[in-house]
């Protein structure tokens, strides 16, 4: 049972792991091992592990290599029960709200955690962007995740978790120790106070109206959206319909009932559905076409593969039109690189809107169009895509890559991966400002969108929609109530004209000095 008080996005989670049971990868492929090899069913699970990890470690996408942890704690869920071994929450001896250092939690642990004896928990894997960890924050649970080694250092100490801030502190003085219980009494009163403005309207102290959206992977997602009172789905991340099937892509059918249970649930708040951001790196069924990228984050990915598969392309495009029938729909396209890119892919949806009309099928014939920018060629040439398009989203996780040559999977250089770079910055404001001056609403929908220390700096740069995971959306409103966006004018004009990355960081602190960012 899902415990009282957690997350809508927990069930969704706990969907999600019962979709993975179901796929064949996990609920077919052990078996084919077991009468191949005749081995028992815990070498089968233990085999198609290693299988699994193998290719998730090939990918490139940052958000998709992190979703290996969840498939492979599914299977060694399964390998734990198939040994009998399951750790009984409820009988841990005397223990009294004790820290949990372990392994590796999955989602599901959560479901248990939350009435434990354990006050907090720390892993030696995991990232800030895995499931668990989001369950993790969600339920008010302090954790630290992906410590190396955490197991073999932390021993019967005292220890002090600070979630917020990524920080362990063992055997802390007394000193440290009132600090952190002071610090935890404010954290919860803040809490408090951001559950009190959910129904608010989203509008800065100056006057200044300023839409959160939500960012969704599944339609379970709509759910903590709701509760958030969020402006709508301003990022449906669809290729998660199709990353679960194996040598199957989702039908026609599957796709159309998916966008419609998000469509209805969000009644007349718009939801804006982003064609299948996928790659070779992503899809064995198209590896045999196309073969294996030696660049997959440079190769056939995104709108790209959706231009080289126009089968492929169209069937999602014709279950999205017919969805918007239902509801206040926008489409829009992935990795577009050029404005000529962009034409071919409106193209194959005019096409699209003639079979319908010609088969009778209704559809909104006004349907938005939009493009995400997160190429750098995109961004300095949008003139040509502002044309064609009634939207755009700056998608700021791979803009910041491509724009400074970093892969943020590379432990060796992501400490470079800084979004307050002044060519990030400077890039930023030109497509905002860009997409202002033609009247074409803007929005971001990557990191950077729930990113509280930088609210006010984006505001500053003239945006006015943010897209964010659902669980931020409450501190960012939090921060526009209690910001007059005139007054940022002078403070973001110096970090717009330096170059100096200690002083922009300063310039940013300054920013948001009357803040208590929990």
């Amino acid at each position: 049972n899902i415990p009282s008080g957690a997350p809508a996005e927990l069930g969704a989670f706990l969907s999600l792991n019962i979709m993975m049971l179901n796929d064949s990868q996990i609920s077919q492929a052990p078996i084919d091992f077991i009468e191949k090899e005749f081995c028992n069913a815990e070498w089968a699970i233990k085999l198609q592990a290693e299988h699994l990890s193998l290719q998730f470690d090939e990918m490139i996408d940052t958000y998709l290599k992190e979703r290996k942890n969840d498939v492979i704690q599914v299977l060694e869920r399964i390998f734990k029960n198939l040994e009998g071994n399951n750790f009984d929450w409820n009988n841990q001896g005397k223990l009294e709200k004790g820290i949990l250092v372990t392994r590796d939690l999955s989602p599901a642990d959560l479901v248990q955690f939350k009435d434990s004896n354990f006050a907090g928990f720390i892993t030696d894997f995991g990232s800030l962007t895995s499931h668990t960890a989001i369950v993790g924050r969600n339920l008010d649970i302090p954790a630290v995740v992906g410590v190396t080694n955490a197991r073999q250092i932390i021993r019967d100490d005292e220890i002090i978790i600070d979630g917020l801030q990524g920080v362990i502190i063992v055997n802390p003085d007394k000193l440290v120790l009132n600090e952190y219980k002071k610090r935890k009494k404010e954290w919860q009163e803040s809490r408090q106070k951001l559950r009190s403005i959910r129904k608010n309207v989203t509008i800065s102290q100056d006057g200044i109206s300023v839409e959160l959206l939500a960012n969704i992977e599944v339609p379970e997602d709509v759910d903590d959206v709701k509760y958030n009172n969020a402006d709508g789905v301003g990022l449906f991340r669809s290729e998660f319909l199709f990353l679960s099937k194996d040598n199957h892509i989702a039908s026609e059918e599957e796709q159309f009932q998916a966008y419609l249970q998000v469509i209805k649930a969000m009644k007349k708040l718009p939801v804006t559905i982003r064609t299948a951001d996928l790659g070779a790196d992503k899809n064995p069924q198209w590896n045999a076409t196309h073969g294996a990228a030696d660049n997959p984050a440079l190769g056939l990915t995104g709108i790209r593969l959706s231009l080289a598969e126009q089968g492929f392309f169209r069937l999602q495009l014709r279950a999205i039109l017919r969805a918007s029938y239902f509801g206040k729909v926008q489409i829009m396209f992935p990795m577009i690189s050029s404005s000529w890119e962009l034409k071919q892919a409106i193209h194959q949806l005019d096409l699209v809107k003639e079979e319908l009309r010609e088969e009778h099928i209704a559809f909104d014939e006004n349907i938005k169009i939009g493009s995400m920018i997160e190429v750098p060629a995109a961004a300095l040439s949008l003139k040509g895509i502002l044309e064609q398009v009634d939207f755009i989203s700056i998608g700021t996780n791979d803009l910041i890559q491509y724009l400074l040559a970093i892969d943020r999977n590379d432990e060796s250089v992501n400490y470079l991966y800084d979004p307050l770079h002044p060519a990030v910055i400077k890039l930023l404001n030109h497509v905002i400002q860009s997409a202002n001056k033609e009247q074409v609403p803007v929005s971001i929908c990557g990191e950077l969108a729930g990113n509280v220390k930088l609210t006010r700096l984006l505001l500053g740069i003239g945006l006015r929609k943010f897209s964010m995971h659902s669980a931020n959306i409450l501190n960012v409103k939090n921060i526009i109530l209690n910001t007059n966006i005139a007054e940022l004018e002078s403070l973001v004009s110096k970090i717009l004209r330096s170059e100096n990355r200690d002083k922009i960081y300063d310039y940013v602190e300054k920013l948001n000095q009357d803040l208590n960012l929990f």
